[in-house]
């Protein structure tokens, strides 16, 4: 008997969990679009502020590159040999970062994917620091020292992209740098409910979908 009675009340309670499920499904599925169609319109409104912003700011600063070094150019005489020698001891300063016109930007149910453009030379410069001139008679110098420091700007900003010095930590510094500027700019609208995501547009493993568009 106690057995019986055991069954029934567990049968009984099995029923009742699945009235109560019937019942509370149309409420949860209510709820659940609420909450998605919430971060849905987030998403859409936020992404399009980004975009304007993007659009607006043109470049972002990662690093700074800032390096010394000397130059030295000679003019030779086929009889004299060297007739005149310049040496020049410069500075060369690189602003380095990515263009912002250049971000690609999705957006998914849940997050805003953001493709970064390759990094680059934003800005550069060279200035000399001490130059010293040895001429065996005038005139023997054949280019100006104008010319020698803007032909060592240009080694010194290929020797930086040969070098390949666009590393995982450079990666990570442009993501972190990227980050705190949308960041800033989103600021004002409180805590988001969906997430960012970062990805190279170099990557292969990045297959980039269609842009969004206002």
């Amino acid at each position: 008997m106690k057995k019986a009675g055991k069954w029934v009340l567990s049968v009984v309670s099995k029923v009742l969990i699945i009235i109560a499920v019937v019942l509370l499904l149309p409420f949860a599925h209510s709820f659940f679009q609420k909450i998605t169609s919430n971060i849905n319109g987030e998403i859409i409104m936020q992404s399009k502020i980004l975009e304007q912003k993007l659009a607006s700011s043109k470049r972002l600063e990662v690093t700074t590159v800032e390096e010394e070094g000397i130059l030295e150019a000679k003019t030779n005489v086929v009889i004299l040999g060297t007739v005149g020698s310049t040496t020049i001891r410069y500075r060369y300063t690189a602003s380095v970062g990515i263009d912002l016109s250049k971000v690609i930007m999705t957006i998914d149910s849940d997050r805003i994917v953001f493709f970064l453009p390759d990094i680059e030379i934003l800005n550069d410069g060279i200035e000399a620091l001490e130059i010293n001139r040895h001429n065996l008679f005038s005139k023997a110098i054949e280019k100006s020292i104008e010319t020698l420091l803007s032909e060592q700007r240009i080694k010194c900003r290929e020797e930086y992209k040969t070098n390949q010095k666009y590393t995982d930590r450079t990666r990570q510094d442009t993501v972190a740098a990227f980050e705190e500027t949308i960041c800033q700019w989103l600021d004002s609208y409180g805590e988001r409910q969906y997430q960012f995501e970062y990805l190279m547009q170099h990557d292969s493993k990045a297959e980039i979908a269609t842009p969004f568009c206002i």
